[in-house]
């Protein structure tokens, strides 16, 4: 991924309390998020699947491109995984964050809500599209980035990403692909956005290593009906 001074307004480190971890340093980063409006953030359902029903544990800090510092830490108040998650096969892989209202609301603080896309929006092969986090910057150097980083990655074909990724359980009508030579989401910029145009089209699900030639990197579908009208019924967005 690339680094530059610019960096994109909607996006939050998410952070879990580690009690491994010395009282000075209570936190780690573990996914990345999107702000969708003041009380409530989007990622990953893979991300906090297993402390949904202890939210104290989750933090997102807010208006830095800076993993550890700056920023605003702001708590989380409640977790909500898509009723549909599979954790075995990654299907409906997306997860509502809610905050106390106005915590996202900060006119001293570069943070701006992204939109969502349109119900059942469509997508074309090959569309271009800007997918950013503090993930691992090669699937064999397991060091998170310290900055926020961003790259392009292109959309691919349905069936050809299915029959791609289809030893290791294919894709799912709730999930998409996208891929670009030499440069793709890795681990720890899971739940982070991929955002076409100012719209938030997905969020970095799984894959196969990075950027790896033979497999696209697979995202959630935020268009998909099922999703999209679940988002709706909890945020009214």
């Amino acid at each position: 991924m690339y680094n530059k001074l610019e960096y994109l307004n909607c996006m939050v480190s998410l952070l879990i309390q580690n009690p491994k971890l010395s009282l000075r340093i209570r936190t780690i980063h573990i996914c990345g998020a999107s702000v969708l409006n003041d009380a409530w953030a989007i990622t990953a359902a893979h991300c906090v699947h297993d402390v949904e029903l202890k939210p104290k544990m989750i933090t997102l800090r807010m208006g830095s491109r800076y993993r550890t510092k700056g920023g605003l830490i702001v708590p989380v108040t409640q977790i909500y995984n898509h009723p549909n998650y599979n954790a075995e096969t990654m299907n409906f892989d997306v997860a509502l964050l809610k905050v106390s209202d106005r915590s996202f609301r900060r006119n001293d603080l570069p943070v701006k809500p992204i939109k969502l896309p349109t119900f059942s929006a469509t997508m074309s092969d090959n569309m271009a599209a800007i997918v950013s986090g503090w993930g691992h910057q090669s699937s064999s150097l397991h060091i998170l980035s310290a900055e926020l980083k961003y790259t392009t990655v292109y959309t691919v074909d349905q069936t050809a990403c299915n029959k791609s990724l289809s030893a290791h359980g294919g894709i799912t009508n709730a999930m998409f692909c996208a891929a670009a030579r030499n440069t793709d989401a890795c681990q720890g910029d899971s739940g982070g956005p991929i955002q076409r145009n100012g719209t938030l089209i997905g969020l970095v699900s799984w894959g196969i290593g990075c950027a790896d030639p033979y497999y696209p990197g697979v995202y959630t579908r935020l268009s998909y009906a099922p999703i999209r009208s679940w988002i709706k019924l909890l945020t009214k967005l």
